[in-house]
C-alpha cells in the first residue's frame, strides 16, 4: 500500500509529487493487468468544484481517464454536503485523488464507502490526499478549529465549522493524526497542542508543497518542505522535524 500525505501545494510545486502518484498508480495498474482504460477517481468537496477538476484533468488527465466524484456543497458558507456520491467507481480505479477542502464534509461524503477505499488501499491501490484530504486519512481524524478549550492555539483559518479543535473518525488508512498546511498556517503548534490537551497522542504535520508517503518499506519525504513529528512524552511534547535531503 502507498499513502501520499501532501499538506497543501502551489500548483507547479505539486506537478512532482503528482508525477510520483502517477508511477505509483501506473505500476498498480500493471499489477492488477485490467482491460479497461487507467483511471484515476477524484474526490472533490466543494460548491463549486470547477476549477478543481479543471486542475486535476491539467495534471493528469493526458495519462489517465479522470473520474470525478463529487460532493457539492451548500453556496451560503456553513460547509454541509447538499449532494454526495455513490462511489462505486472506486471499486475499479488505479488510485485515487482526494483534493483539499472541509474536512468534515469530504468525511461525509466518504463515509459509507471508507471500508472499500481502506480495502483497495491495502490491496495496493494509491492515496493521494492534499491538505484536507491528508487529514481525513488518519484512524482519528482532525477535522478543523484553532481552538482549545476557548483558546486559540493556531492562527484562525477560513473552517466554517466550530473554532473549537475538532476530530472524529477518518479513512483508517495511517495510524497517526495528520495536521496539513504545518509552517505555511502556522499549524504545528496545533499539533503540540492537541497532544498536551490528550486529544492524540501523536502527529505528524506536513508543510505546503511536501509530501509524506507512507508504503510498506516505511515512510519517505518528498517535496521542498518539512514534516514535523510530534510526540507526547513524560517531559511533554518532543517535536522532530525532517526535510526530503535528510529522509
Amino acid at each position: 500500500m502507498t499513502v501520499m500525505l501532501v499538506g497543501g501545494a502551489r500548483t507547479e510545486a505539486l506537478r512532482p509529487l503528482v508525477d510520483r502518484f502517477a508511477e505509483l498508480a501506473a505500476a498498480h495498474r500493471a499489477e492488477r493487468a485490467s482491460d479497461r482504460p487507467p483511471r484515476i477517481a477524484v474526490v472533490v468537496a466543494a460548491a463549486r468544484p470547477g476549477s478543481v477538476l479543471a486542475e486535476a484533468e491539467r495534471m493528469l488527465g493526458g495519462r489517465f481517464e479522470l473520474v470525478p466524484l463529487v460532493a457539492r456543497l451548500d453556496t451560503d458558507g456553513r460547509g454541509e454536503v447538499e449532494l454526495g456520491f455513490d462511489g462505486h467507481e472506486l471499486l475499479d480505479v488505479d488510485g485515487v485523488v482526494v483534493a483539499d477542502g472541509p474536512a468534515g464534509a469530504l468525511v461525509a461524503a466518504l463515509d459509507h464507502r471508507a471500508g472499500d477505499l481502506r480495502r483497495r488501499v491495502h490491496e495496493g491501490m494509491p492515496y493521494f490526499g492534499v491538505g484536507a484530504g491528508a487529514a481525513i486519512a488518519a484512524d482519528r481524524a482532525l477535522l478543523g478549529g484553532h481552538e482549545i478549550g476557548g483558546v486559540a492555539v493556531a492562527p484562525e483559518t477560513t473552517d466554517p465549522g466550530d473554532p473549537e479543535l475538532r476530530l472524529g473518525p477518518g479513512l483508517g488508512l495511517v495510524d497517526l493524526a495528520i495536521v496539513p498546511h504545518a509552517a505555511q498556517h502556522g499549524r504545528v503548534g496545533l499539533a503540540v497542542a492537541a497532544i498536551e490537551a490528550e486529544l492524540v497522542d501523536r502527529v505528524v504535520a506536513v508543510d505546503d508543497d511536501t509530501a509524506l508517503e507512507v508504503g510498506a518499506d516505511g515512510l519517505r519525504i518528498l517535496g521542498a518542505g518539512s514534516v514535523w513529528q510530534c510526540t507526547g512524552a513524560d517531559s511533554g511534547v518532543v517535536v522532530a522535524s525532517a526535510r526530503a535531503d535528510a529522509a
